[in-house]
């Protein structure tokens, strides 16, 4: 289970979010763009799923009925994995 609860804090671990339309006839889906999320909302604006859904619509027709989903992302600063031979 995820402890991230800011937008800010989000952004720092590196995950992606994607929106998902649940309008039959629509069904798009985009990657969420955070960092402008942070620069409208506000670094501490929660960034669970109860906080973003009723400040999002569908870009394509409109739609408010949207899901969001949370896929693991990749931080720049990670040290790579190194094998006992490398040693």
């Amino acid at each position: 289970m995820s402890t991230t609860t800011t937008i800010q804090e989000f952004i720092d671990s590196g995950d992606k979010l994607r929106v998902y339309c649940h309008a039959s006839h629509c069904n798009h889906h985009a990657e969420l763009d955070m960092l402008m999320l942070r620069d409208k909302l506000g670094p501490d604006h929660g960034a669970m799923h109860d906080d973003l859904v009723p400040k999002l619509k569908c870009s394509k027709c409109g739609g408010k009925k949207v899901g969001l989903i949370r896929s693991p992302g990749t931080k720049e600063y990670r040290r790579p994995m190194h094998s006992p031979r490398d040693r």
